[in-house]
């Protein structure tokens, strides 16, 4: 009898270390994004300053995420000619050409040159002192990740909109769905109209292949949000000693 005794108090003390597994698993630390000056910026064109934290640089098969500047349309995460300027921020950026590196720790850093008007890829005219234009992170090559969503609102001079504090503005996950598709794709085989300002172009591999973005796309930095998807095998753990444990409880309560 004392040796079940002893057999229970080990099965509940492993059940209830499993659950408390599972209980204290904290998400890992947003992504964020910080940009200065975010408000008061000259129409005619100043360069900003852009870092993140946060991010994730295993996500996504270690593709990164495109730093942007433009209005968030509904298909902003798979039109690359909507935006004056972008950059694709990865583990194995850097070294320019529209390329800048994600650190082991998930920061990077680059400097964004924007305006508030200019005429996109595909002819349309962009005035951001009357559409919100923003500073935004977005997974790379067309992914359907929207935990990578990062902006912060920018404010021009004589706009309608503030946009962030007078000094720098820090971004916040930006909420929804992935939206419907529409213009050039952002995906693998994209590639924004030649001659026009353009956005994170798609058309580079992952960085494992050693390819190149797209040229004339100007550096600047953005970060990304969300924790990264886990696994689901500590909670069927947890459901697996409660189980066991529950028919050990049954089976020692039965012997005489």
């Amino acid at each position: 009898m004392v040796g079940s005794r002893r057999l229970l108090a080990a099965v509940t003390a492993g059940t209830v270390g499993g659950l408390s597994l599972v209980a204290t698993a904290g998400p890992a630390a947003a992504a964020a994004l910080r940009v200065a000056p975010s408000a008061g910026v000259d129409p005619t064109g100043q360069t900003v300053s852009v870092s993140g934290s946060g991010f994730d640089p295993q996500r996504n098969n270690k593709v990164g995420v495109y730093v942007v500047f433009g209005p968030r349309r509904a298909d902003f995460h798979r039109n690359a000619n909507a935006y004056a300027a972008a950059v694709w921020v990865h583990p194995g950026g850097g070294g320019g050409g529209g390329q800048a590196r994600m650190s082991p720790a998930g920061t990077f850093s680059v400097s964004l040159r924007i305006k508030a008007r200019y005429t996109d890829g595909d002819g349309r005219a962009v005035d951001c002192t009357v559409t919100r234009c923003y500073v935004m992170t977005m997974a790379a090559h067309g992914s359907a990740d929207r935990g990578q969503d990062v902006v912060v609102p920018i404010g021009f001079k004589g706009s309608s909109g503030s946009g962030g504090s007078s000094g720098s503005g820090q971004g916040r996950p930006a909420s929804g769905t992935t939206p419907p598709g529409g213009g050039a794709a952002l995906g693998p085989r994209a590639t924004p109209a030649p001659g026009a300002a353009r956005g994170p172009s798609a058309a580079p591999p992952p960085p494992s292949a050693g390819a190149t973005p797209p040229p004339a796309v100007q550096p600047f930095r953005l970060t990304a949000a969300g924790p990264p998807a886990r696994s689901p095998w500590p909670f069927w753990l947890a459901v697996i000693a409660v189980i066991v444990a529950a028919l050990v409880t049954r089976r020692l309560a039965r012997r005489p």
